[in-house]
């Protein structure tokens, strides 16, 4: 098994993107590749959990490209910090990397598309419970201990040491990192404009992890 490390924030709708297309081209080709998800809150970078308004603009752009990824929200409840789901992948994570990866993706669905709210401790192990595999008897005694949100602040440190521009980015195993690998963005007036995109990107990143043969 392979691993290809992910820098993202569970609320990012662009890192959402680009998990569910790394997940899904790795899927239609077999390839034998965990993502391990380094995450890199948006809430300690810039000191605030993103403004729900930025959010939808980014959401509006992202929603055309992959329609089935998003949902009309019709609540006006927004978490007030994603610690507590960092730290709950991390405890997925003790377990395998493929179950942590699998919560992640649970995450983010009821994030987007059911707009669950990913600060309450009951949402979290109520979306865990979904995700075939996952033993929630040692994923609560994992979270429970704590130990949990060191692993995430040591991340968020080591990533910034490592060299980090934005979210997402993909880490290959030769040094090389790609910031929001696919899409060519550009900002105008406080509005996010996709430009072109590359979906072929996403192959060769996989296969720029994956073991040869």
């Amino acid at each position: 098994m392979a691993v290809l490390e992910v820098a993202t924030d569970l609320h990012c709708p662009w890192s959402y993107v680009c998990v569910l297309r790394l997940r899904r081209a790795r899927d239609a080709l077999g390839l034998d590749v965990v993502l391990r998800h380094r995450y890199w809150p948006l809430e300690l970078v810039n000191e605030h959990v993103t403004a729900p308004y930025l959010l939808l603009a980014e959401i509006a752009v992202l929603a055309p490209l992959e329609p089935t990824a998003f949902a009309l929200r019709e609540t006006d409840e927004w978490p007030t910090t994603f610690l507590p789901a960092f730290e709950l992948v991390k405890a997925a994570e003790f377990q395998s990397l493929r179950a942590a990866e699998a919560l992640d993706a649970a995450l983010r669905r009821a994030y987007f598309v059911e707009h669950r709210n990913l600060s309450l401790r009951t949402t979290l192990f109520a979306i865990a419970a979904t995700v075939p595999g996952l033993d929630q008897a040692a994923l609560r005694e994992a979270y429970d201990s704590g130990r949990t949100r060191r692993v995430v602040l040591e991340e968020y440190e080591a990533l910034n040491r490592r060299g980090i521009d934005g979210i997402p980015t993909v880490y290959l195993p030769d040094g090389q990192r790609v910031l929001n690998p696919g899409l060519t963005v550009r900002w105008v007036q406080g509005l996010p404009h996709v430009l072109a995109e590359d979906p072929t990107i996403y192959e060769r990143l996989l296969r720029a992890a994956a073991p040869p043969g």
